[in-house]
């Protein structure tokens, strides 16, 4: 959503920002998008725009190898260039490579990464705290929360077939954003929904998210849990849908410990929706905090809000919601005046995951 939000902004601002799609569907070509069919054809597309005057912005975090990889070739190469070289470090303040060992490999690894960047944006002055343990210069470091006002505009969507059939056979469900990776801690996830069925056995579970390539493993293990009737598993979903399912929910579980301040937690919490999440030292004010790995404690919380919902929504406060899609595309600009080696070029930015920015008042490049 971030990204959908800060192209449609600098986009009405007259910048041409071209998505590069690194998802799984990045072979796929499209007019909405740069294909990507492999990383030789990825580095050339790159180096394409960035001759021809482009900036980069590309999001990345501490969760992969792969991602870092890309980060590091694009922004090389944009600084090679002499154009902007914008990173959005994304989720959390603690993830699986970074922060790191002071001395480690994977420090000086990401004290490399943090060097290159003309501006480095997180969402959080808890994450910038955890960028700065690479010994980087502050004043590049910039918070802006992704969480802004579009992510909670929206009109119900209709629920699939499946979706609307596995509702109708359940008195409520909770609604489980998930992928198939250890982070997820899914054999605990398995225990509390088991335990729990025994004394709600009425209620179902709602499983969303999950990119294409992990739906079948991930159906695998819930059957051999012997929990294949209990859940539905959606797969990713517009965020209409997406908004639509989890409004309709007795509760939100969040389980990951490294997604820092998640927008889908602010989103639920903006909707009055109960989110019982997995204490990471950073959730906000409104979440029902259990222990990770502790089953008892998110059973406890399951269990009140199968029966006492209203209550626990009542608890919620309101949630401010800024624009700041807003306030990350006059940042972008504000990058760009630092390059307006064009007289005619308007000051702005690029962006997104990798996106690459240019001013069509100069040249409409693509």
């Amino acid at each position: 959503m971030s990204l959908v939000g800060l192209r449609r902004e600098l986009e009405a601002r007259g910048w041409d920002c071209p998505v590069m799609n690194i998802n799984e569907n990045r072979r796929v070509k499209s007019a909405e998008y740069i294909d990507v069919q492999s990383g030789a054809d990825y580095f050339k597309k790159v180096l394409r725009h960035v001759g021809r005057g482009f900036g980069v912005h590309v999001r990345v975090n501490g969760e992969t190898k792969k991602g870092y990889v890309l980060a590091l070739m694009a922004l090389s190469t944009a600084r090679l260039f002499g154009r902007p070289a914008l990173l959005t470090y994304c989720g959390g303040h603690e993830q699986a490579f970074f922060p790191a060992p002071k001395g480690s490999f994977r420090y000086f690894a990401f004290a490399l990464l943090f060097r290159i960047p003309t501006r480095i944006y997180c969402n959080s002055e808890a994450v910038k705290r955890s960028v700065l343990t690479s010994g980087i210069n502050g004043d590049t470091v910039v918070p802006i929360p992704h969480f802004s006002t579009q992510y909670v505009e929206f009109e119900k969507a209709v629920l699939p077939a499946s979706v609307e059939n596995f509702c109708q056979q359940h008195k409520g469900t909770f609604f489980i954003y998930i992928c198939f990776r250890e982070s997820y801690m899914l054999e605990k996830l398995a225990e509390a929904i088991r335990r729990f069925r025994t004394q709600f056995p009425e209620i179902g579970f709602l499983l969303v998210g999950t990119p294409e390539r992990e739906i079948p493993p991930l159906t695998q293990f819930f059957k051999d849990q012997g929990l294949g009737e209990a859940v539905c598993i959606t797969g990713s979903v517009h965020h209409a849908l997406f908004l639509t399912m989890m409004t309709g929910s007795v509760a939100y579980i969040r389980i990951p410990l490294t997604d820092g301040v998640c927008s889908s937690v602010l989103e639920s919490l903006r909707l009055k929706v109960p989110v019982l999440a997995a204490d990471n030292g950073t959730r906000p004010t409104g979440a029902e905090l259990w222990k990770a790995g502790d089953v008892e404690s998110l059973l406890k919380l399951m269990s009140e809000a199968s029966t006492n919902r209203e209550a626990m929504a009542a608890r919620i406060p309101e949630i401010e919601v800024e624009d700041n899609t807003r306030k990350l595309a006059d940042d972008i600009e504000s990058v760009w005046r630092l390059f307006g080696d064009d007289p005619d070029m308007k000051p702005g930015g690029s962006a997104a995951a990798p996106e690459l920015g240019k001013s069509r008042t100069a040249r409409r490049e693509t």
